[in-house]
């Protein structure tokens, strides 16, 4: 197995793009590994490749302020361009980016293309939960204007990915609404309330609320990807906020610091829990082939940890269970 990183994609790229690669194959990853980017930049983040890792130069980049698809099409050396060309071209099995989220998308939908029967690809948003397990909120902002036949799809993908990758069994699926009555929320989600309660391959919970997302009501949450960006990174602020405000209003100061050595186990488990480093990657759904993207604050655990869910995904044939569910729903 191959598998191509975009080592010039995110905010601490090539550095811990690398060092992430280089961990990779220290925690026994067997995948051999493609960095992409520019070669004596990546070279010199890397120092002595071990075996199993190459380069594969790329002189450009896409910008976290460009607009992804002018960019891949004026532009033929961008890292993520020639990452995910590998693999339509069956030199690699996968392509791993924590770069612009846009440029991943576009390249794969470019490149790729979609699974046949597939409408619309949707992202993934793993978030952490109160059960000390992930949700999957999908989607998280690839489709803006969603309707109730693509949310059922999205219910259908994330269920064979929560399965595959997540090794979940019959994952329960939750419909994002104002309320958890059935009749809630506007054209759009009665009629997805309707479809996914039809849906005898779906393990369908019913409709749930934004704040039920982090209590890990259920394993999956679908909605369009307008409401689903908005939420998660809605959350992803209060988190920031929270944490920031434990550090520096509840153990700042000498006094919070003695506070904070008896409080040091509970924080410990705190910290545990929300911690999304090792379940936060996951693959764009809908294309024809593993593209997993990766937070763009990717330190060196976290890509790693973004390699081993595109070396899952690839193992377990993800994109050939994702394609056969649409085939039998669609019998």
């Amino acid at each position: 197995m191959k598998i191509a990183v975009d080592a010039m994609g995110g905010d601490h790229a090539p550095d811990d793009i690398v060092r992430g690669a280089l961990l990779y194959r220290e925690k026994g990853g067997t995948a051999d590994l493609i960095l992409v980017g520019r070669e004596h930049d990546v070279r010199r983040a890397a120092g002595t490749l071990p075996t199993g890792i190459t380069i594969r130069d790329a002189r450009d980049v896409v910008a976290m302020d460009e607009h992804p698809a002018n960019a891949l099409r004026r532009r033929g050396d961008t890292s993520i361009g020639i990452a995910t060309s590998l693999v339509k071209q069956n030199e690699a099995d996968a392509v791993v980016s924590a770069g612009n989220t846009g440029a991943t998308m576009a390249a794969a939908l470019l490149l790729l293309g979609r699974i046949r029967g597939i409408d619309r690809p949707a992202l993934c948003g793993m978030l952490p939960t109160a059960k000390g397990k992930p949700a999957c909120l999908l989607d998280a902002g690839a489709t803006m204007d969603a309707d109730e036949h693509n949310i059922l799809q999205f219910a259908r993908m994330a269920s064979r990915f929560m399965e595959k990758v997540h090794a979940v069994d019959r994952p329960s699926v939750g419909l994002i609404n104002v309320g958890e009555e059935a009749e809630k929320g506007g054209r759009m989600q009665q009629a997805a309330h309707a479809l996914l309660e039809g849906a005898e391959d779906l393990n369908f919970y019913g409709n749930i609320e934004g704040r039920d997302v982090v209590r890990g009501i259920t394993d999956i949450c679908v909605t369009d990807g307008f409401t689903g960006n908005v939420l998660a990174k809605g959350m992803e602020g209060v988190v920031d906020v929270f944490v920031d405000g434990i550090r520096h209003d509840i153990f700042g100061g000498p006094l919070g610091k003695v506070a904070g050595l008896f409080a040091l186990p509970g924080l410990g488990k705190f910290r545990s829990r929300m911690d999304y480093d090792p379940y936060v990657s996951a693959p764009l759904l809908g294309v024809a082939g593993v593209s997993v993207v990766t937070h763009g604050r990717a330190r060196a655990n976290m890509m790693r940890r973004a390699i081993e869910v595109a070396e899952r995904a690839v193992a377990t044939r993800l994109v050939e269970a994702i394609g056969e569910g649409v085939s039998s729903s669609a019998a």
